[in-house]
């Protein structure tokens, strides 16, 4: 995928949010970035996202994906986008933020802030 193609890191993104939301940590670690996974177990992940979305969360939904940049402070020569991605809820919403990274020639999850700022 490009760096030039802003809509392949949002719908990496998403993809990565709906993963996390559907509790497939698997799939949703797969699709992370050699560097995460060095500093970042899958059950860490799995912590992390429950942490904001319980289990006893309900019925999730929508997620969509809100802010996006391309270029922003100390953004990497590998970084292709970040992004906002927001997960509704009855009650209330949450959200987490990526980073996409290009590696390999593949668009990777490089960075995860869990948790609305």
């Amino acid at each position: 995928m490009s760096s030039g193609n802003t809509s392949s890191y949002q719908q990496i993104a998403l993809e990565f949010t709906k993963s996390l939301a559907a509790r497939e940590y698997q799939k949703a670690y797969a699709m992370t970035s050699q560097e995460y996974r060095k500093r970042t177990t899958a059950e860490q992940l799995r912590t992390a996202f429950e942490n904001i979305v319980p289990t006893d969360w309900g019925q999730i939904g929508p997620i969509d994906v809100g802010q996006t940049m391309s270029s922003w402070p100390g953004k990497r020569p590998d970084d292709v986008g970040w992004a906002y991605v927001s997960i509704g809820g009855d009650v209330y919403s949450e959200a987490i933020t990526v980073v996409v990274a290009s590696e390999g020639g593949e668009s990777k999850i490089g960075e995860v802030e869990f948790g609305r700022p």
